[in-house]
């Protein structure tokens, strides 16, 4: 009688959890979306997913790549927070500071040509998980589930009438076609079609002219000079109008900056910044 493998008794190591993810989480990804509920009880019963954060079986068909657990971890931005920067404030005085206003960095220095930033969660552990995935293993469902985290801050915080074009950072031709897709873009189309419903989705008036080093590991100011004159605006369509930049993550604002740069020339009327992430230190809370 031969004995059973670990694979029979349903025992697996972490190397063949992650093989397994990695390998299926694409096909699987666009499987589920197509297939009905029963059949995707049968994926998860042949092809196995797991979480990319804790290695938790994946039970559900919503998201893919991270279990309920893991995603409900992600830090939100919520009130209080600098009505320049998005980012929520250090400390607070009473139950009452709940309204918002500027933090003491941007009283001193806000961004340039950018009237707010708005951020829907802390960039770190699962989110940043999540984008990296997104992004640069082209796990294009992921739009569905950050774009949404976009949306439910949206609801709480913004108003969807407040702006008349939503515009996701672009690309550069050769990075767009060696990526396959501009993750700002698919983000955007979320937008468009859950809250900014009255808004129009540009994706030619702002053009990235130029191509650019990645800005993961450069200094603020190496961003900034990385940047510099890398956008431009066409025709004159925006002229008087209000508009939001999207993008994915807000780091030190000097790519959104560029933009707004751009299309300030442009003659808007307004210019806003929204990402799903931006980077800061969890709030202390002082009672």
């Amino acid at each position: 009688m031969c004995d059973k493998s670990n694979a029979d008794m349903g025992i697996y190591s972490e190397q063949e959890k992650a093989a397994s993810s990695s390998l299926l989480s694409t096909g699987a990804d666009l499987c589920k979306t197509y297939l009905s509920p029963w059949m995707t009880v049968l994926l998860n019963l042949f092809l196995p997913m797991y979480c990319r954060q804790c290695g938790e079986r994946l039970l559900t068909k919503e998201n893919n790549f991270f279990c309920p657990n893991c995603w409900e971890g992600a830090l939100k931005i919520e009130r209080p927070f600098c009505s320049h920067c998005g980012k929520p404030h250090q400390k607070i005085v009473g139950l009452g500071s709940l309204s918002n206003f500027l933090c003491t960095a941007c009283r001193d220095k806000p961004y340039k040509y950018i009237d707010r930033v708005w951020g829907a969660v802390h960039y770190g552990g699962v989110v940043s998980e999540a984008i990296k995935l997104f992004k640069f293993q082209a796990k294009i469902s992921l739009a569905e589930v950050l774009g949404g985290l976009m949306v439910e801050f949206a609801e709480k915080e913004m108003i969807p009438e407040s702006y008349d074009c939503i515009i996701p950072v672009p690309l550069y031709k050769t990075r767009k076609r060696e990526r396959g897709f501009n993750q700002a873009e698919l983000l955007a189309e979320v937008l468009i079609r859950d809250f900014f419903v009255h808004a129009v989705l540009d994706h030619t008036s702002l053009k990235r002219i130029r191509p650019t080093h990645t800005q993961s590991h450069l200094s603020k100011e190496k961003r900034a000079k990385n940047v510099r004159g890398a956008f431009a605006c066409t025709g004159d369509s925006l002229k008087g109008k209000r508009v939001l930049l999207i993008d994915d993550v807000i780091t030190t604002g000097g790519t959104v900056s560029e933009c707004a740069r751009s299309l300030r020339l442009a003659e808007v009327l307004k210019v806003d910044a929204f990402a799903i992430a931006l980077p800061f230190q969890a709030p202390r809370y002082d009672l």
